[in-house]
C-alpha cells in the first residue's frame, strides 16, 4: 500500500485576544477556508480547500500555558509541526514568550482523532517576532 504523505512549510503570524484569552495562529499566505475541527475543548484547527491546516486557535491560552495573559500578547517566536495520519492529528509546538524580560519556552503537545478523514500530511509552521 502506497503511503500518501505531503510535507508543507508555511510562515505564520499570530493575534492574541486579551479579553477572551484566545491565541490565533495563521499562515501568512492567502487561503480559502473550508472547515474547522475541534481537536479538544480548547484547540481548534482550520483547514483550507485542499485540507491543509492553515490556522489554529487556542482558547483559554493563559490557562493552557499556565502563564499570565500579559505574557501572551507578543510571543517572540513559534515553531509548530502538525502531522495528520489516517486516524490521528498530532500537534507539537514550541513558543517563546517574554517573562520579566527573559525569553521563556512554552510547549504545546496535543493529539486528536482524524474524525473527518483528512488526507495524510505533515506541515511545519514558523513565526518570528
Amino acid at each position: 500500500m502506497k503511503k500518501s504523505n505531503v510535507e508543507l512549510s508555511f510562515d505564520m503570524d499570530y493575534d492574541y485576544d486579551y479579553q477572551n484569552d484566545s491565541l490565533f495562529l495563521y499562515i501568512t499566505d492567502d487561503y480559502d477556508y473550508k472547515r474547522s475541527l475541534r481537536l479538544d475543548n480548547d484547540l481548534i484547527l482550520d483547514f483550507d480547500e485542499s485540507n491543509v491546516p492553515v490556522a489554529m486557535e487556542i482558547l483559554h491560552a493563559s490557562k493552557r500555558f499556565n502563564t499570565a495573559r500579559l505574557n501572551l500578547r507578543k510571543p517572540l517566536g513559534l515553531n509548530m509541526n502538525i502531522e495528520i495520519g489516517k486516524d490521528y492529528i498530532r500537534i507539537k509546538a514550541a513558543f517563546n514568550i517574554n517573562i520579566r524580560n527573559k525569553p521563556t519556552p512554552l510547549e504545546l503537545n496535543a493529539e486528536g482523532e482524524n474524525s473527518i478523514n483528512l488526507p495524510s500530511c505533515a506541515t511545519h509552521f514558523a513565526a518570528v517576532a
